[in-house]
C-alpha cells in the first residue's frame, strides 16, 4: 500500500498536475480572502474555506481522475489487476495520495489565518475557524472517495472528471432537491447530503452523528471503488 502511495505521489509532483491544482486553488482562496476577510472586515476564515465549498465538486475529480486511469495509458494496469497485493491496497494507497495532495492545499492556506491573527487586535476566534477547517477536510473527504469511485469506471481521465464534476454536483444539489421533493423520499435525499452536515462544524459546533456520518461515507465511497477494480480484475 505504501508503494503505491508514494509512486502516486511521486507522480503527483514530478508532473505539473498538482502545482496546477494547488495553484488555482490558492487563487481562488485569497481571492475570497481579499473579499470575505479584508472587504466585508470578517473575522473567521471559515467563511473563506464555506465560499469556496462549491468549487470543491470541480477540484476533487481533478485530483483523482488520474489515479486509476493513468495505469491503461502507462501500461501497468495489467501488472496491478494480476499483482498478488489485494486490491483493497492499491486502491486506499490511491486514495490517501490524492487526500495527501488535498491536505497540502489545505495547509497552505494556514498563512490567512496566521494574517488576520497579526492584523485583528485581540487576535481572531480559533474555534470556529477550527472547526471551519475539520468540516472543509472531511467534505473534501468524501468528495475525493466519490470522484475515485466515479473514475475507477473508465480508463480516459478527462471522462473520470467530468464524470466526477456531475455526480458531485448532484450530491450538491440533493438537499435542495429534497426540500422541493418533500416527503419521505425528500427526507432520504436531505439526509445523505454530505452538504447538510457541513453547516455543523463551520458555524463552531461538533456534531457526533455528522462526524460518523463523514467517516461512513468515504469508507463506503472507498469500499465501492475497492469492489469495481476487483470486479475489472476478475473479468
Amino acid at each position: 500500500m505504501w508503494t503505491i502511495y508514494k509512486r502516486e505521489m511521486n507522480a503527483y509532483f514530478r508532473s505539473p498536475v498538482a502545482y496546477c491544482i494547488i495553484g488555482f486553488f490558492m487563487v481562488l482562496v485569497g481571492l475570497f480572502f481579499w473579499v470575505r476577510n479584508l472587504v466585508q472586515g470578517s473575522v473567521y476564515f471559515s467563511d473563506v474555506l464555506s465560499s469556496i465549498v462549491t468549487y470543491l465538486t470541480f477540484f476533487a475529480p481533478l485530483i483523482t481522475m488520474r489515479l486509476l486511469a493513468d495505469e491503461k495509458k502507462n501500461g501497468t494496469e495489467v501488472l496491478l489487476r494480476t499483482a498478488p497485493m489485494p486490491m483493497s491496497r492499491v486502491v486506499v494507497g490511491k486514495y490517501l495520495a490524492g487526500l495527501t495532495l488535498y491536505l497540502v492545499m489545505i495547509g497552505i492556506t494556514f498563512i490567512y489565518p496566521i494574517m488576520l491573527t497579526f492584523m485583528i487586535d485581540g487576535g481572531i476566534p480559533a474555534g470556529r475557524n477550527f472547526s471551519g477547517y475539520v468540516a472543509f477536510i472531511l467534505l473534501g473527504a468524501c468528495y475525493l472517495a466519490v470522484s475515485l469511485f466515479v473514475s475507477s469506471f473508465t480508463e480516459n481521465q478527462v471522462v473520470a472528471a467530468v464524470a466526477g464534476v456531475v455526480v458531485l454536483l448532484i450530491f450538491y444539489f440533493m438537499q435542495s432537491i429534497g426540500s422541493t421533493v418533500g416527503g419521505n423520499f425528500g427526507a432520504v435525499l436531505q439526509w445523505l447530503s454530505p452538504l447538510k452536515r457541513y453547516s455543523d462544524f463551520a458555524m463552531g459546533g461538533f456534531n457526533l452523528a455528522s462526524l460518523f456520518y463523514y467517516i461512513s461515507f468515504t469508507a463506503v465511497g472507498v469500499f465501492l471503488t475497492v469492489m469495481n477494480v476487483e470486479r475489472k480484475r476478475w473479468n
